[in-house]
């Protein structure tokens, strides 16, 4: 059974975020929005330290501690937010959650924004901050790169341009619903069948997302970077997904999942009932702490 926190969260999502997604907002507006949501969400424990040092060239990012004092894990988080607006007080809560549950350092990554910042400037800040995290010791080994919708997508890209790079992969990834079709294809499956029963996310501004995010290189939504659905997943490293089987996104996890098994890389998806997009960032819904235990555990059996 579904808990009332989380029903209450989709009504609420309903009324506000899936609202906006559907009328024709300008994203300084939606960003405006999600800045007043924000303050629904509790700061962090105190037993987190935040850290801002050594930086990034282009955009912030943070490092985040927790207080019992950390093992060699390091978690690497891209937040979501349609590659447009971003919920930072909700991400850093979920990323200092997954940090206390595993005893890892956490690095969340603010990358840029389209449409000031379109393609690949965000992929570009990611890679950096991995390659940072590699640069200042860390065996990839003890890595895990996670991400959240939007984020999601952009961990899986990073996965592959790292590869295509010859750079050493991570002991694993966390995927949270990721929007990994970008393509104009990508109307029918879970897009249809679950656009009236998804409590967040609507079809509604998806030309809208792709155009503002990939700016004057729209020829460029087949591209795996940007649509990791039709990737090749040679030599990634083992993928967790997380996804609720009611939203549009559902079968992006799918189809990603079976694209890294044909290519024989281990793909395990969990599909959460009657969730609504980003549940595991609630930190007030029990079936948060559930998603998270299970996030946490991938985690300690990839880097033990």
């Amino acid at each position: 059974m579904v808990s009332w926190q989380t029903r209450t969260a989709k009504l609420l999502s309903r009324l506000t975020i899936r609202q906006s997604l559907k009328r024709e907002l300008s994203v300084a507006d939606m960003r405006e929005r999600i800045q007043a949501m924000e303050r629904f969400f509790p700061n962090v424990p105190d037993d987190i330290r935040i850290e801002h040092e050594p930086g990034l060239n282009h955009c912030d990012a943070e490092w985040l501690t927790p207080g019992a004092g950390p093992t060699e894990r390091v978690i690497l988080h891209l937040p979501g937010g349609a590659f447009m607006t971003r919920f930072m007080r909700a991400e850093r809560l979920l990323l200092a959650r997954m940090c206390r549950a595993t005893n890892a350092r956490g690095r969340l990554v603010f990358y840029r924004l389209a449409p000031e910042n379109p393609y690949p400037a965000g992929l570009d800040d990611c890679l950096e901050a991995y390659q940072q995290i590699l640069d200042l010791g860390t065996p990839p080994e003890h890595l895990v790169i996670s991400g959240m919708s939007a984020g999601g997508c952009l961990a899986l890209a990073v996965l592959l341009k790292a590869r295509d790079l010859g750079l050493p992969m991570p002991a694993g990834a966390l995927l949270m619903s990721p929007a990994a079709d970008m393509t104009e294809e990508s109307t029918d499956g879970s897009r249809v069948s679950n656009a009236a029963r998804d409590a967040v996310l609507s079809l509604e501004r998806g030309d809208d997302i792709r155009r503002l995010y990939l700016g004057e290189h729209i020829e460029l939504a087949n591209h795996p970077y940007i649509s990791p659905v039709l990737a090749d997943y040679t030599g990634l490293p083992p993928l967790f997904f997380q996804v609720s089987g009611s939203e549009i996104l559902l079968d992006d996890s799918h189809r990603c999942a079976q694209r890294a098994r044909a290519c024989g890389v281990s793909a395990e998806i969990e599909v959460w009932d009657r969730m609504p997009h980003g549940w595991q960032a609630l930190s007030f819904a029990p079936e948060s702490g559930r998603a998270i235990a299970r996030l946490a555990d991938f985690i300690r059996e990839r880097c033990p």
